[in-house]
């Protein structure tokens, strides 16, 4: 009997057919060479499931804070009202749940489904305070018109699907 290794698919389903021929636990373990536990498994499994084999797909790391649920859900918020904050996004969210989640968590989660941020009255770059250009071929600033005050005070994101 070999600890910790997997087994085939091969060995699995000759467990699943010796027991359904009625073959007891522990004559099945000794056929295959496995533990009377590998055995209950393998069969409880087949019951539960209907199938000798294990995907292994999409059980390593750690689960996600969000389900398929609350995901959904978010998106239906955030294509009702485009102009939420973040903050107003995070808290609307966090509204029905027992766990909280961040505001990062958030804007992860806005990025897989597609939904970028854009802060409002950002500069644009090469700019400076002024308005006047302080990256460019010249060393000194360059004399440029000002750029229009931005609307709202920067912190308020608006959020857009791609």
């Amino acid at each position: 009997m070999v600890r910790g290794r997997d087994l085939s698919d091969f060995e699995r389903g000759f467990i699943v057919g010796a027991r359904m021929a009625g073959a007891s636990v522990t004559r099945t373990a000794q056929l295959v060479g496995v533990s009377i536990g590998t055995v209950a498994k393998v069969t409880s499994a087949f019951r539960v499931t209907g199938k000798t084999s294990v995907s292994r797909v999409g059980n390593c790391g750690r689960q996600r804070t969000l389900n398929d649920r609350d995901a959904r859900a978010l998106v239906q918020f955030v294509k009702k009202n485009r102009s939420a904050t973040l903050a107003q996004v995070t808290q609307n969210l966090n509204a029905g749940r027992n766990h909280t989640v961040s505001a990062r968590t958030v804007r992860r989660q806005l990025h897989r489904e597609g939904y970028y941020k854009e802060v409002e009255g950002q500069k644009a770059l090469g700019r400076g305070q002024d308005g006047t250009q302080c990256c460019g071929p010249e060393d000194g600033p360059k004399e440029t018109e000002p750029e229009p005050a931005p609307v709202g005070d920067g912190s308020a994101f608006i959020l857009k699907g791609l």
